[in-house]
């Protein structure tokens, strides 16, 4: 195992019931996953914004050959099924909903970059077409280069979302996906109270 590999384990442990690489957050209390701003029912609420943060970053770092579980730690004696089962359907629920509207932005930069597309060939079809049947005299060839190079920055402008935009939407769409297919569990705080540090191996929002 290399030195890369031992981190990657030692910062991700594996639950040994499931096999999941687990992504763990430690809470005082079940609201805290959600935004205290939102009144709505939990499964119908935002997820907090810190700990939505937190859960993409921590995904991402995991490679996606790996499955994860979101791992939750509450106090001792603060277990609840009931409250429990209505934050695992607002964490589902709240992923849902982000690749919901993730996929309408997705599909507005894929008809923005199409557009770019036929707008730039159109341009430079239309400077070609114009050097060829318009003497220089009719038409200066400063209005011709314009058009070529207009051409040339639609077709830019639909590379860059191609290449740079869309890759940056897809990942997190599948991102949202991992995380909101990921089984979510909670277990009760062991060793030290839970107002102490936790361990090092135990990442808290």
């Amino acid at each position: 195992m290399n030195k890369s590999d031992r981190i990657f384990n030692e910062t991700y442990k594996i639950d040994q019931a499931t096999n999941l690489h687990m992504i763990e957050v430690a809470i005082a209390q079940y609201s805290d996953i959600f935004n205290e701003w939102d009144s709505a029912p939990f499964k119908r609420r935002d997820l907090d914004p810190d700990l939505q943060l937190y859960l993409e970053t921590n995904s991402n770092e995991i490679p996606a050959k790996y499955d994860v579980e979101l791992c939750f730690t509450v106090p001792a004696g603060t277990r609840d099924e009931f409250m429990e089962e209505e934050s695992r359907n607002g964490i589902q629920n709240g992923f849902i909903s982000k690749r919901y509207f993730l996929s309408k932005d997705i599909k507005k930069t894929n008809t923005r970059m199409v557009w770019f597309v036929l707008t730039g060939f159109l341009c430079l079809w239309g400077a070609k077409v114009l050097a060829s049947r318009v003497s220089q005299a009719d038409l200066p060839s400063i209005l011709l280069e314009g058009l070529a190079i207009s051409g040339w920055v639609f077709l830019w402008e639909a590379v860059s979302l191609f290449f740079f935009k869309n890759r940056e939407l897809y990942d997190r769409y599948k991102n949202y996906k991992r995380l909101q297919n990921a089984p979510v569990i909670f277990r009760e705080q062991e060793g030290t109270p839970f107002n102490s540090p936790v361990p090092s191996h135990t990442r808290s929002v």
